[in-house]
C-alpha cells in the first residue's frame, strides 16, 4: 500500500509544470515568445517570425465572447487602419472554436494577421489571469508600449500604435 501511495505521489509531481520563469524573456519589457497553433491543426506560427521593424498588437479573445465578436469584426472592417501592424489573434479556447473562428472570419486573408491557438497557454503565463478581449500593443523594437482589457475604438488604437 506505502509503495502504490508512494508511486501515485511520484506520479503527480512528475505531472507538475516547471516554472515559467526559466522561459520567460530575459527583458520583461520585450515581446514574450508565443507559439499559436494553427487551423490546419499541423502548422505554427511563432511571435520570433513576425515582420521586424513594425509595431505589433496581440489581441487575446474568447471564441465565446459577445464583446470580442463585435470588436473582431470592427477591427476587420478597419482592416486598412492597421494594415502596417504585426496583429496576432491569439485564444486559449478549444481547437475546435479557434478553427470555427477562423472559418468565421477569415482573418488571415490579411498578410499582416495571424490566429491561433496558444495551446501551451504562453500568452496567460506571461500575463497573468485575464479578462477579454486583452490587447497589448508593442513598438517597432517590439518593447511593450501598453496593455488594455476591453475593446477599444479604432482611432484610439491608431493613436496608441503612432504614440
Amino acid at each position: 500500500m506505502k509503495q502504490l501511495l508512494l508511486l501515485f505521489a511520484l506520479g503527480l509531481a512528475s505531472c507538475t509544470l516547471a516554472p515559467y520563469a526559466d522561459n520567460a524573456p530575459k527583458d520583461p519589457k520585450a515581446l514574450p515568445p508565443i507559439v499559436l497553433l494553427k487551423g490546419d491543426t499541423v502548422s505554427k506560427f511563432s511571435s520570433d517570425s513576425l515582420v521586424k521593424g513594425r509595431p505589433t498588437l496581440l489581441y487575446f479573445y474568447g471564441p465565446g465572447c459577445l464583446q470580442c465578436d463585435t470588436f473582431s469584426r470592427k477591427l476587420l472592417d478597419s482592416i486598412d487602419l492597421v494594415k502596417d501592424v504585426n496583429l496576432l489573434f491569439i485564444s486559449a479556447g478549444s481547437f475546435h472554436e479557434v478553427k470555427t473562428y477562423q472559418q468565421k472570419y477569415n482573418v488571415e486573408r490579411f498578410s499582416n494577421v495571424k490566429l491561433g491557438l496558444d495551446y501551451n497557454n504562453a500568452f496567460i503565463k506571461f500575463y497573468g489571469g485575464v479578462a477579454l478581449p486583452l490587447l497589448v500593443f508593442y513598438d517597432r523594437n517590439q518593447q511593450i508600449k501598453r496593455a488594455n482589457y476591453g475593446p477599444m475604438t479604432m482611432d484610439t488604437i491608431r493613436g496608441i500604435i503612432d504614440k
